[in-house]
């Protein structure tokens, strides 16, 4: 009976491709592979499933799926259609050789961790781009992290540090008079971190931005008084989310991830 491997993932899948032949190539056995890229949708994922459920015989699913409802959905569908679902974040090679009743060649599990946190991480920045500046704010319910912030108080910096570590991290700007999205009351407020910074040392951030740029720094942006009301109401947005608060002024990046990321860790344990 025919083996196929499928690779399906919301991002262009490179990682998680190589990763599947890496691991594949360890039982010596012929296989077919297909691969379902940038689903971006749940209709995408459903025709995947249909495209899988017309190929007749053993059925492995290498997938990474950033959405919860998608993640959900394909175990659903690996558990109705008894196919053996390798997810990229928690794999495991023993599930495989179980699976196929075979012992792999030889033992590669250091090698394979070391390909699965370089997806994480890869994943992860990403993930940082793409929800980066609140530039999509449905972010929010998928993070492991979420920073919040004036313009110029590390947010950027912070995110893709955290991200090259292996953390999805989420990045919302604190506008004066402006809502802050609805999604930041909907998480667990112990994954959302208020950056604040000292109002000088942000003028002075915001001058040397706007030098680079070529554009004059007498703005309302670099103005100390409007900096200081930005400030003010970024600490109350802070104060409604009862979220901790990390001011930056004199930290490095390092840090300040070193003290989100303990945060973080103790609400796994």
């Amino acid at each position: 009976m025919d083996l196929f491997v499928y690779i399906i993932s919301d991002a262009d899948g490179m990682d998680i491709l190589h990763l599947s032949r890496n691991i594949m190539d360890r039982f010596e056995i012929k296989y077919k592979e297909k691969s379902f890229l940038n689903i971006s949708n749940y209709e995408i994922l459903c025709k995947a499933f249909a495209d899988i459920k017309n190929d007749c015989g053993y059925k492995i699913i290498f997938s990474s799926l950033n959405h919860p409802n998608h993640d959900s959905a394909l175990r659903n569908f690996g558990q109705k259609e008894k196919i053996l679902l390798i997810d990229c974040t928690n794999y495991t090679i023993s599930k495989i050789s179980e699976y196929l009743g075979i012992i792999p060649s030889d033992d590669k599990e250091v090698e394979n961790s070391k390909i699965i946190h370089h997806i994480k991480r890869m994943e992860a920045i990403d993930f940082a781009i793409k929800y980066d500046d609140g530039q999509d704010f449905n972010g929010i319910k998928y993070c492991d992290i979420c920073l919040i912030g004036v313009s110029r108080s590390s947010k950027t910096p912070l995110s893709v540090y955290l991200a090259s570590i292996g953390y999805k991290v989420s990045n919302i700007p604190i506008l004066l008079q402006s809502r802050v999205p609805s999604e930041l009351f909907s998480i667990d407020n112990r994954k959302i971190f208020g950056l604040t910074i000292d109002k000088h040392r942000l003028q002075q951030i915001r001058e040397e931005r706007l030098k680079s740029i070529n554009l004059p720094k007498d703005s309302k942006y670099c103005d100390i008084k409007y900096i200081e009301e930005e400030l003010d109401f970024a600490k109350e947005i802070m104060k409604d989310l009862d979220c901790k608060i990390v001011d930056v002024t004199n930290k490095s990046i390092e840090e300040a991830s070193d003290f989100i990321i303990s945060n973080i860790e103790n609400i796994n344990k």
